[in-house]
Formats: C-alpha cells, sequence, structure tokens
C-alpha cells in the first residue's frame, strides 16, 4: 500500500498573534494512504519541525503497520513506532479515514456519536494593540454564541481591558486564552477581576507549561467559585492529566498534540472519569484536520474549531461551520474532499 507525504503551507488572511508570537502562515503535512487523508499540524512553539514530522513519516514502513490488514486498526495503530506528534496524528487521522471508508460510514457514526451532542465551536480575537481594528474583528463575530479572546500581552491591565471591551461590544459568551503567559502571583490577581465579566465561560492555560504543580499553588491562591481553568500547553497527552487534577478544571484536547484521534479518546475517558471538563481545540490547520476533531466533538463539553476558517489555501473541504455551530459530512470516513 502507498503512503504518500504532502507539505504544505496553510497562508493566513490576517496575521494571528497570540502570547507566543505572531504568524502569518502555519506549517503542515498531509499524508495520503490510498483514499485515506490525514493532516499534522507544526505548532511553532512545540519542540517539532514540518522537516521532522516529514522524515518520519517517508520514513515510515507502511506495511508493517498493516500487517494485519487494513481493517485492523487497533494493530495498524500498535504498530506505529514513536515519532513527533503531528506525525503520528496525521497517519493516525489516515487511518481512521481509511478505515471507516472501507467500512462505508462516517467516522462519528462508527463510535456510536450523535452530532446533536457537539458543542457550539468558539471563534478566535487575536491580540491586537489597534482599538478600534479590535471592536471591528469583535462586531464581524458578533453572531457567534463563543467568542475567545487571545491574552497574554505582557500588561495584565492590557489583558483585563481586552475582556472589558469585548464584554462591553458584544452578548456572546466569552472565553479567554493567555497562552502560559502568566506567573503563578499575576494570575492570582488578574482571574478574580476576570471572573466578575458575567459571561465569562473558562480561562485558558493561564500558566507556563513546565511546572504542573503551580497549578495546585495558584488553586490554593484563589477564591472559590472561579470560572473553570483549563490546561492546554501543561496537557499534551493522557499521561499528564492525573497529575493537573485539584489544580486544572479540565483540559484542551488538540489532536496534533496529543498524537491523533486514539489518544484524544484515551484522554477524553481518563478526564472524566477524575471529573473534569473537556475541551477539544486545534491549531491552525485546513479542513483535514477540523474535520476530523470535529468527529470527536459530541464527547466534549467545550469546542474551539476554528483554525480553519482564516486559512485562505485551505486545500480541502469539509464539516461546515455556521455561526458555530457544524454541520457533519455524510461521506463515509472524514467526509473531506478536494476543493
Amino acid at each position: 500500500m502507498k503512503l504518500t507525504v504532502e507539505p504544505i503551507t496553510l497562508k493566513l488572511g490576517t496575521p494571528f498573534h497570540i502570547a507566543h508570537g505572531v504568524s502569518v502562515a502555519r506549517d503542515s503535512v498531509l499524508v495520503h494512504l490510498e483514499n485515506g487523508v490525514g493532516e499534522g499540524a507544526i505548532m511553532p512553539y512545540y519542540d517539532y519541525t514540518q522537516a521532522d514530522v516529514v522524515a518520519y513519516l517517508e520514513n515510515l514502513d507502511i506495511d508493517r503497520v498493516l500487517v494485519e490488514g487494513p481493517l485492523m486498526l487497533e494493530d495498524a495503530l500498535d504498530c506505529l513506532p514513536p515519532g513527533p506528534s503531528p506525525a503520528l496524528n496525521a497517519i493516525d487521522i489516515a487511518l481512521h479515514d481509511f478505515w471507516a471508508k472501507k467500512l462505508g460510514y462516517p467516522l462519528y457514526r462508527l463510535w456510536g456519536l450523535n452530532p446533536k451532542d457537539t458543542p457550539p465551536t468558539s471563534v478566535t480575537v487575536s491580540i491586537t494593540k489597534d482599538e478600534t481594528a479590535f471592536k471591528q474583528r469583535l462586531r464581524a463575530k458578533k453572531d457567534f454564541p463563543i467568542i475567545k479572546l487571545k491574552l497574554g500581552t505582557g500588561d495584565l491591565a492590557a489583558d483585563e481591558e481586552i475582556v472589558r471591551v469585548a464584554h462591553a461590544e458584544t452578548s456572546s459568551l466569552l472565553c479567554v486564552d493567555a497562552n502560559s503567559a502568566w506567573h503563578v502571583t499575576e494570575a492570582a490577581q488578574i482571574i478574580p477581576k476576570l471572573a466578575a465579566y458575567d459571561r465569562l465561560l473558562f480561562i485558558e492555560q493561564p500558566l507556563p507549561r513546565e511546572d504542573v504543580q503551580d497549578w495546585h499553588r495558584l488553586r490554593a491562591l484563589l477564591p472559590p467559585k472561579m470560572p473553570p481553568l483549563i490546561a492546554d500547553e501543561s496537557a499534551q497527552n493522557s499521561g499528564d492529566i492525573l497529575a493537573l487534577a485539584g489544580g486544572a478544571d479540565g483540559i484542551n484536547i488538540k489532536l496534533t498534540k496529543a498524537g491523533g484521534l486514539r489518544e484524544a479518546r484515551r484522554m477524553i475517558t481518563l478526564a472524566r472519569t477524575l471529573g473534569m471538563k473537556i475541551m477539544l481545540g486545534c491549531s491552525i490547520e485546513s479542513s483535514v484536520g477540523i474535520t476530523a476533531a470535529v468527529h470527536l466533538a459530541p464527547l466534549v463539553d467545550y469546542a474551539d474549531l476554528d483554525g480553519n476558517l482564516d486559512v485562505v489555501n485551505d486545500p480541502y473541504i469539509g464539516a461546515v461551520m455556521e455561526k458555530g455551530y457544524f454541520r457533519y459530512p455524510t461521506a463515509p470516513g472524514l467526509g473531506v474532499s478536494l476543493r
């Protein structure tokens, strides 16, 4: 069976500014396994590159992976050697797509999931120092039920001002993502102020990822009844979750970070067992990666699956989002098609 690797660069219509930096384009890798397709999106603030992902996939012995046959999905996934998580994600998604197409059903149906259980997705407004431009971006998203605000400007007062303006300019529910920007004392200072805004759903990754105990230190400094704290960069895979329980209230699962759909489902199961909230997020990626995540979305509390909306050269069409709500594909597998 032939495996084809396709590195791509996704170009953005608007610069994407978060605490980690500014992007005008992001690298990704598509992988094709006969009629199955997968994607490994590259997040520039993690320790792997597009070249790392391509090298892993080009050196993968696909015949060894599929030694038990293409329908033995779990055996195939067990045969994957360790490697960069976006590479594992790309081949995992392609295997799931190929498997579901062979069985003739959309992936979510083979898992027994109901699209009606899918939560609305948030749409993101990134950091800008131009208040007029910021208000214009908010107004452009005013019909969406949930708006995610990127914080981490380096100035706590400026971060709070972003939330104040968004609260005044929209009637949408709000959530915020600091992308690891605050230390424990800073987070303890600003989170109660943000909690005073009545439409704030949750606060994502307020702390750097390096020390998991910081989550527990922060919890001890916060008053009760704060909005949920969601771990993103601190929750790479299922091995990170147990240590976060009791400090973080939930986790943000990204397929390219976790290494695929199977690991994402493991994370969901473990987090649920620990009573934690679950968010399904994304990087900047094409409709392949976004649609793969949408198939899992009925299992989670929050969705943040807008990473393809500002991509101007998305090569695929998949799940369609209309004002925060997804229309699922009906074709077998992922249900994506070339644009």
